[in-house]
């Protein structure tokens, strides 16, 4: 590293005040990948290794790599890691939490870091391994799992694997009416089966559930079979999540003409609240700027059975994490604003019942960055800014304020 990147890792060290933070691309889904009038890092070519520990089951991978790659890569090895809805985001998905449909019995992605290397902020090298007991526990730890892109550059992490299990899929086109029902029904579901959903033209719907045996399948089968649909209703088996249908709207996908920022909420079950919830939502899409917009949810299930993990990811008890999309035609400014405005909109307007934020994607460039980190972080916060001032005192990564 030091003979490859001997500049850059000398403008780290002088830690400097610079008006040119680095920004680091691994995957390339945010839009914080790269901007204007900063250093990209893009650690997509030269950072691809994959290694996997065959006695111990787990893999360690560099920073270029993508999950898409990692799931490939394991399947060989018949493992498995929890990636999200889409194979092609980096370890920017790990590093920021990851929220997979198999988090509400694997945990989240951050939760299967067993080692992580990298540099801060201020040139320093560093090398943590996994605290085993509370005691061991230290807020660099925490700080890295779930806040390392606001501390430094993160080149390699070693993951926790799982076995290799059959995937469940079940998609179908609902109604707003039939989405307000299959809500109430997966707030019911066991952890090993999660929904999703995305509301836009239309309402199309995921359900994804891992199978671990054949009693459990058939439990998993009546369930999805009863969810109600409109439309397009399949069930079908895949080997693993990377194999699956991807969740999104037919008529926006892969369109490239436009730019896009997306703001990720969180927040508990949405029991009696769902009717108000689903009027609030349906409101806000018939309001939105243009076709390409849309608000779209994944099930997160409540993972306090994980509250002693030592993370960034302080919303332990949340339910769901629904996210909304603006978008706009590239380098058009006023349809910017206007999407833009409406997703504060949508925000002011779901706060009430998502009070927490997932940092998928940052906004130091947009005005709300002070509140999403504050409610990103909560109480943490404070201690994370302090954690900052010493490793990245030239604040050359990206604001943490």
């Amino acid at each position: 590293m030091e003979t490859v990147n001997s500049d850059f890792l000398q403008s780290l060290k002088s830690s400097k005040p610079t008006y040119r933070p680095f920004l680091v691309s691994s995957g390339g889904t945010t839009s914080r990948a790269a901007a204007d009038k900063h250093w990209i890092l893009d650690l997509r070519k030269q950072y691809k290794n994959i290694s996997f520990d065959l006695k111990k089951k787990h893999v360690e991978i560099e920073a270029g790599v993508t999950m898409g790659e990692l799931s490939s890569f394991l399947q060989k090895h018949k493992r498995s890691f929890p990636i999200g809805l889409s194979g092609k985001t980096g370890i920017g998905y790990i590093l920021t939490g990851g929220i997979s449909p198999l988090s509400r019995s694997k945990g989240l992605a951050i939760d299967q870091i067993m080692e992580v290397k990298g540099f801060w902020g201020n040139g320093k090298e560093f090398h943590f391994l996994r605290p085993q007991t509370k005691s061991e526990s230290t807020f660099e730890w925490k700080a890295l799992c779930g806040a390392a892109i606001f501390l430094g550059i993160i080149t390699k992490v070693k993951l926790k694997t799982q076995p290799l299990k059959p995937i469940l899929s079940w998609t179908a086109n609902l109604s707003f009416s039939q989405l307000s029902e299959c809500i109430n029904q997966a707030e019911s579901w066991p952890n090993s089966l999660s929904f999703q959903w995305i509301y836009g033209e239309d309402i199309f719907a995921h359900a994804i559930g891992e199978v671990k045996s054949t009693s459990d399948e058939s439990i998993l089968i009546n369930l999805l079979e009863k969810l109600p649909f409109l439309r397009n209703r399949v069930i079908d088996k895949f080997s693993n999540l990377n194999s699956l249908p991807s969740l999104s709207l037919g008529n926006i996908k892969n369109n490239n003409s436009n730019h896009s920022e997306v703001l990720g909420l969180l927040g508990p079950a949405w029991q009696e609240n769902n009717p108000k919830v689903l009027k609030i939502l349906k409101e806000l899409i018939n309001k939105r700027p243009n076709k390409s917009c849309y608000i779209a949810s994944q099930q997160l299930g409540g993972l306090t059975h994980l509250n002693d993990l030592d993370t960034s990811f302080v919303h332990r008890s949340a339910i769901w994490k629904p996210w909304i999309n603006g978008a706009w035609g590239a380098y058009d400014q006023s349809k910017r604003k206007r999407s833009l405005e409406w997703m504060k909109e949508c925000w002011n307007n779901l706060e009430f019942i998502c009070p927490g934020i997932h940092l998928a994607q940052i906004h130091p460039h947009l005005e709300w960055h002070e509140k999403e980190l504050s409610s990103a972080f909560k109480d943490w916060l404070p201690k994370l800014q302090e954690i900052k001032a010493i490793y990245d005192p030239g604040n050359v990564m990206p604001p943490l304020k």
